[in-house]
């Protein structure tokens, strides 16, 4: 891939600015410790792994239209204990959190770009299908 801007570009210094700041915060790095402690702990990373092999198995199933009333509530009964557990409960939370940056991240500069502007909290709201009359449901 071609690079877009040049390494000295005021873009890519503020950015990695910004990377500083995220790796910095509070929201990073206690999300990491409880990613960390995840991956130390070889059980916590077990029960999630037959976790996300129902759930493959379970998608499969659905697929094909073969997912029982109780294939879903053994999948229930996992994500519960998983949710429950201080350490797979953490890392399912700390994923998420640090997902979440990305995207609010991402989301801004995409918008920025989009609008020719820095974006107002109402242009960041998630928009239906309908909001922009594209769909036909207008």
């Amino acid at each position: 891939m071609a690079e877009t801007l040049s390494l000295n570009s005021a873009v890519l210094e503020k950015t990695r600015e910004l990377c500083t700041l995220i790796l910095k915060s509070g929201e990073y790095t206690d999300n990491v410790s409880k990613i960390e402690t995840f991956f130390a702990d070889e059980e916590a990373q077990a029960q999630y792994r037959e976790f996300a092999g129902l759930g493959e198995e379970l998608h499969q199933k659905q697929h094909e239209g073969t997912i029982t009333p109780e294939d879903v509530e053994k999948y229930e009964g996992l994500l519960k204990a998983l949710k429950e557990n201080p350490v797979t409960g953490g890392f399912m939370t700390a994923e998420g959190t640090l997902n979440g940056i990305v995207q609010q991240v991402s989301k801004h500069v995409g918008k920025a770009l989009e609008l020719g502007r820095l974006p107002e909290p109402e242009d960041l709201e998630d928009s239906g299908c309908c909001s922009s009359g594209g769909c036909g449901c207008d």
